[in-house]
């Protein structure tokens, strides 16, 4: 009876943590379709998207204009984000493992080369200042970076 409920226990906590964002992940992304389908896989549902970006979420509002995270393409540049909102909250209140922006800064930090800071200017957001790295197990030909945007915690990716 014991392992029955272990097993019972662990299976949302397994299902759970493979719907979660990794730096492996990341580092797959090399086009628009391997963006794709990490982001299907990860359980994103596409948002407003435009024809110059595509945009999925996680808790997406009925009208799609909030979500709890955020993925997006930029189909003319090859650039991609990724954003978990309410850092500050999630760590409060979540378990330790559910600020995955947390998790792939570290893994970051702990298997890339530290580079410069570089700016990145949005429509919505001005200007962001991103610590950036070079990952030899990238995919893509660029570097990666985060920063902290209001309370948001955002993995961008730079294409060279």
């Amino acid at each position: 009876m014991k392992k029955l409920f272990t097993i019972l226990f662990l299976i949302p906590i397994v299902l759970s943590a493979q719907n979660q964002l990794t730096l492996s992940d990341i580092l797959t992304i090399n086009d628009k379709d391997s963006f794709l389908n990490i982001v299907k896989e990860k359980k994103y549902l596409e948002g407003n998207s435009t024809t110059e970006k595509i945009y999925f979420g996680k808790g997406l509002s009925k009208d799609k204009t909030q979500a709890t995270d955020w993925a997006e393409y930029t189909l003319n540049k090859g650039e991609f984000y990724f954003e978990q909102s309410d850092v500050a909250f999630v760590r409060k209140h979540g378990k330790e493992s559910s600020c995955y922006y947390d998790l792939i800064v570290a893994d970051i930090k702990k298997s890339c080369k530290q580079l410069e800071n570089m700016m990145h200017e949005s429509t919505r957001n001005g200007e962001v200042n991103f610590s950036t790295y070079k990952c030899e197990a990238a995919k893509f030909n660029g570097k990666i970076g985060f920063a902290m945007v209001k309370k948001n915690g955002v993995i961008q990716e730079f294409p060279e």
